[in-house]
């Protein structure tokens, strides 16, 4: 479970791809001299830039008869001031000098470059770097300078292009996706005008670019971050979705603003929070996020925009981190403390009794631990890419330890506060360090306590009170669950509305998008692109939901879809009527082979029929052979990270330690959907070992590509979760492996297929196959595993088939 992106800036994103360094301008300062500019002035535009919907700065640009330039941006984001001052001069559309000096938080950053050479200086440090001169230019504070990049298309091309951009604040190329998404006509003092509106993907951020007349800046808009630039006189082409729907709270209200305001809990411990609210007296509904990561971006972001439509907004430090009082332990005091907090509201004057709770991660953990505590006040939440009780996500899968999610979120938050994302560790190969306890010291070179605590949690119940699932009976008010197909918690939202759903809780509803963690923030995951719809109007749908459960406000919320999903392989949103729906019906495929099913060469089928008699399929799991993958060790940056990732799935030659079955290519498109389960027959030579499921598509050249994430089991939980107990060596069992949610469409002549292994390393701690405690545990076996197909012992996948549907909207949200 990491920091949502949502909770950083775009700017810092930017940052990262401009400097190679995971810390990116995050504590670099953008301001300086520009260079001479006494020429008349040719053209100058003005820029006003949004933040959560409230001014934020502006960028001054201007242009000189001699092919010079200058820019200059004065901002503040979330508390931060920002300045940039750029300089250069173009010749025949190309940059051939240039200086961009910036400042933030009291540090300089400095790159001048002419005749070929850049000098880049940054905290009293120099380098020099070559470049070339380009006319494909961007800076991150600079806006303007994004027509070069649409300039730079293709017009005879259809669809998303890759283009090298040279980005002036480090003085570097990368390379970013471009897209025409749409024209549009827009009305400006009376007159019509045409938008040409354009997706520029970063690696880990994308935004749209809006041009008037085909090739004029109009205006940035990175809806993720409720971010803005407009150039002075084309405020029209950016308009709020919200104030689309009448029926909706509108933003009309003044606001005040509370920061550092203390709230004590029951046992005296001061937890500190900033409130946003309208500034007119009488009294409003509130809306809580309680997080780890700093209240201010956050109240910064967020606070405004609701209090102008009547909320109260309350952003609060859990115990323990940044301003807050009290020990910082995840997890283990977010029920009391989240009820805590919930009574001082409703008990304040301005308050109408009335809260709501809304989050992402950890944010949306919170909400959970808060709900089943039942607190009349408490009337709905929206958890977003909620991980469910800590051993069956994070930090503990199934019984299965995460290994570098988990280390490198402990490291994240291991300090009272955060100022910065950590680096990426440098020596990964450090992460087979045994035993596991001592893995933190040597990756991150230091001990984390509450990291050795939860390997010693062999139960759900060694959690205690950090677990919420057994007590959502409790839970009687409405919930809107989010996530997304690719999301790292994405189980959360799985076992979270399955269980309410078992517990007969009619009022919840479901969004599951084609996302990672950092939801409705890009419409790519790795290599593959799900098209401009994947990003949708949620902040229209969060307005109604409160506007309906806060305000009894009568916006329609009745006509919402039970259950909204987007189908990848077709890329289209569906509405259905539940998960899973009531018109889907079961499908089983059964696992068969005539031969060994291992790696590249399998002859392992997914077949209708159940087999008569056939030999099992054996592989060897040896997790002293299990290798960093490459990719990881060679990953340098979070710039990297999120450029280097696929949904490609390349088994080499020589590894045999995996099972592969497909089914036939498909004569008919096949459309599956969750609850995606795998009954597994197996026996092995070890005391306790590991297995893990992934569904696949291969493609007609055999392209084999992910369709969701893994479900996993750790074997020495077959008698129950609360009952580990070592395996008889030799001895069959069946296990049912849950795979993650997906919603998939598999198409005419492309094969299902599935993957069963051993380790998911690094990922996932290995298992050792001895039964040694998770925490000390330092010998290693191998395991012979066997996975049996035979008419008396059925290993079979079982999944649902989606019932025919029309293709919908890409955003059919409100109506």
């Amino acid at each position: 479970m990491k920091r949502s992106t949502q909770q950083l800036t775009w700017l810092v994103l930017l940052a990262v791809v401009a400097f190679g360094h995971p810390l990116g301008a995050w504590n670099q300062n953008k301001s300086g001299d520009g260079g001479d500019t006494s020429a008349a002035v040719l053209n100058v535009q003005t820029i006003k830039w949004r933040f959560g919907g409230n001014d934020a700065g502006t960028s001054n640009y201007q242009t000189f008869p001699d092919g010079k330039f200058e820019s200059v941006t004065e901002l503040n984001i979330a508390g931060m001031a920002l300045k940039s001052r750029l300089s250069g001069k173009l010749v025949d559309g190309a940059i051939t000098d240039f200086e961009i000096v910036n400042h933030q938080a009291g540090t300089e950053v400095k790159v001048s470059a002419k005749d070929g050479k850049a000098r880049i200086t940054a905290q009293e440090k120099t380098r020099e770097v070559e470049y070339k001169p380009s006319k494909v230019l961007f800076a991150n504070l600079h806006p303007v300078l994004t027509e070069t990049l649409v300039k730079a298309l293709d017009p005879a091309k259809e669809g998303i292009q890759n283009i090298e951009v040279f980005v002036l604040d480090g003085a570097a190329t990368v390379k970013v996706d471009v897209l025409k998404k749409k024209v549009r006509t827009v009305e400006l003092g009376g007159k019509k005008q045409v938008a040409d509106v354009y997706l520029v993907r970063f690696p880990g951020v994308e935004f749209d670019v809006h041009l008037a007349q085909g090739s004029q800046f109009a205006a940035w808009d990175v809806p993720s971050q409720k971010l803005q630039a407009i150039r002075s006189g084309y405020e029209g082409f950016l308009v709020d979705p919200t104030t689309l729907y009448p029926e909706l709270s509108q933003p009309t209200m003044k606001t005040n603003a509370e920061k550092g305001v203390k709230i004590k809990m029951r046992d005296g411990v001061e937890l500190v929070a900033d409130i946003v609210r309208p500034s007119d007296d009488g009294k409003y509904p509130a809306i809580l996020e309680r997080t780890p990561y700093g209240r201010e971006t956050l109240s910064q972001l967020e606070g405004e925009w609701w209090a102008r439509r009547g909320y109260v907004h309350i952003v609060q430090d859990v115990r323990g981190r940044n301003e807050s009082g009290g020990e910082w332990n995840p997890f283990v005091h977010e029920r009391k403390d989240g009820y805590d907090t919930i009574d001082w509201i409703a008990k304040q004057g301005w308050s109408d009794g009335k809260v709501g709770m809304i989050g992402g991660s950890y944010v949306g953990w919170v909400q959970w631990a808060a709900a089943v505590e039942a607190h009349p006040a408490l009337r709905c939440i929206v958890p977003q890419v909620s991980p469910p009780d800590p051993f069956f996500n994070f930090p503990i899968d199934h019984g299965v330890p995460m290994l570098f999610g988990a280390l490198w979120w402990s490291n994240f938050v291991k300090e009272k506060k955060t100022p910065r994302i950590p680096e990426l560790p440098r020596d990964m190969e450090k992460l087979k360090t045994l035993p596991l306890s001592k893995v933190d010291d040597e990756l991150l070179g230091r001990n984390i306590p509450f990291y050795d605590e939860w390997l010693d949690k062999q139960t759900p119940a060694a959690f205690a009170d950090a677990n919420f699932m057994t007590d959502m009976s409790k839970v009687k008010i409405p919930i809107l669950h989010i996530s997304g197909w690719w999301d790292g918690d994405g189980i959360g939202t799985k076992l979270n509305w399955a269980k309410m759903r078992a517990l007969g809780h009619k009022d919840q509803w479901l969004i599951y998008g084609p996302w990672h963690h950092a939801f409705n923030t890009s419409s790519r995951f790795g290599d593959i692109d799900y098209g401009p719809d994947a990003i949708t109007d949620l902040d229209s749908i969060y307005l109604r939901w409160f506007d309906t459960w806060l305000k009894n406000r009568p916006v329609n919320w009745d006509k919402q879809p039970k259950v909204r999903v987007f189908v990848t392989g077709v890329n289209e949103w569906r509405e259905l009527e539940d998960w899973p729906d009531l018109g889907s019906r079961e499908m089983m495929l059964y696992l068969s082979s005539e031969g060994p099913a291992n790696g590249v060469g399998s002859v392992g089928e997914l077949v209708a029929a159940p087999p008569r008699e056939q030999e099992p399929d054996r592989y060897t799991y040896n997790p002293a052979g299990a290798q960093i993958p490459k990719e990881l060790k060679e990953v340098k940056d979070f710039g990297d990270l999120l450029a280097g990732g696929s949904t490609v799935v390349k088994i080499e030659p020589h590894e045999d330690d995996l099972l592969v079955y497909k089914t036939p290519p498909m004569s008919d498109l096949l459309e599956i959907s969750g609850p995606i389960d795998l009954d597994l027959y197996f026996s092995t030579s070890a005391k306790d070992t590991d297995f893990f499921a992934s569904l696949v598509d291969f493609d007609e050249k055999g392209v084999m590509r992910l369709i969701s994430l893994p479900g996993k089991i750790r074997a020495r939980y077959l008698s129950g979760w609360e009952k580990p107990s070592l395996l008889q060596p030799g001895k069959v069992y069946k296990v049912t492996i849950a795979l993650w949610d997906t919603a998939h469409q598999v198409k005419k002549g492309h094969r299902l297929g599935l993957l069963i292994s051993s380790h998911m390393f690094p990922s996932f701690a290995r298992n050792l196959n001895t039964g040694e405690p998770t925490r000390n545990g330092t010998r290693m076996v191998a395991a012979h595993q066997t996975i049996y197909h035979e008419v008396k012992r059925l290993s079979v996948l079982r999944f649902r088939l989606l019932p025919q549907a029309q293709k919908q909207a890409g955003d059919r949200n409100n109506r």
